[in-house]
C-alpha cells in the first residue's frame, strides 16, 4: 500500500520538488516518470552528476529569472566538475585516469587517499571553490552582456 502511493506521488506531472523534470519532460514530450528515474540513475551511478544536471536543469528552466544570475549559478555548478581540469596530474590519473565522471565518481577517496599520503587536503578543495568562483563569474559576466544586449542599453 506504501509503495503505491510512492509510485502515484512519482507519477504526478506537476512539480515533486523543485519542479525540473516536469518542465524538461513538457519541454521534450516525455512522461516525467522516465525523466525522474533518469536523475535517479545518474545520480546512483555518478554521485553528485545527478544532483549536479538537476539544480542546472531547475535553473535553466524556472520563471522570472535573470540571465546574469542564472548563468552564474549555472557557472558555479559547471565549476564543480569542470575542477577536474584545475587539479594535479596525481589527481586527474587516480584510478588510470578516468576523466571527469571518474573524477567526479570517486571524488572523496580521492581527498582521502590524498590526505592520507600527501596531508592537506585543502588543496584540493581549494581548487573546486577556484573553479566554481570562475566558472560564475564567467556565466554571470556572459549574462549580464546578454541582458544588456535584449534591454538595448
Amino acid at each position: 500500500m506504501a509503495f503505491q502511493k510512492i509510485l502515484n506521488r512519482v507519477k504526478q506531472p506537476e512539480k515533486l520538488l523543485l519542479g525540473a523534470c516536469c518542465r524538461l519532460s513538457s519541454k521534450f514530450t516525455l512522461p516525467p516518470i522516465a525523466v525522474r528515474i533518469a536523475f535517479i540513475l545518474l545520480t546512483l551511478l555518478f554521485i553528485p552528476l545527478g544532483i549536479i544536471l538537476y539544480l542546472a536543469a531547475y535553473l535553466a528552466f524556472r520563471q522570472n529569472k535573470s540571465k546574469s544570475a542564472t548563468l552564474g549559478s549555472l557557472g558555479a555548478l559547471l565549476g564543480i566538475p569542470l575542477s577536474y581540469y584545475f587539479q594535479s596530474d596525481m589527481i586527474r590519473y587516480y584510478g588510470e585516469g578516468s576523466g571527469v565522471f571518474g573524477y567526479m565518481k570517486n571524488f572523496f577517496s580521492i581527498v582521502e587517499e590524498y590526505d592520507k599520503y600527501i596531508g592537506s587536503p585543502g588543496d584540493i578543495l581549494f581548487n573546486v571553490l577556484l573553479s566554481m568562483i570562475v566558472f560564475a563569474i564567467a556565466g554571470g559576466v556572459v549574462g549580464y552582456f546578454m541582458n544588456k544586449k535584449e534591454t538595448g542599453t
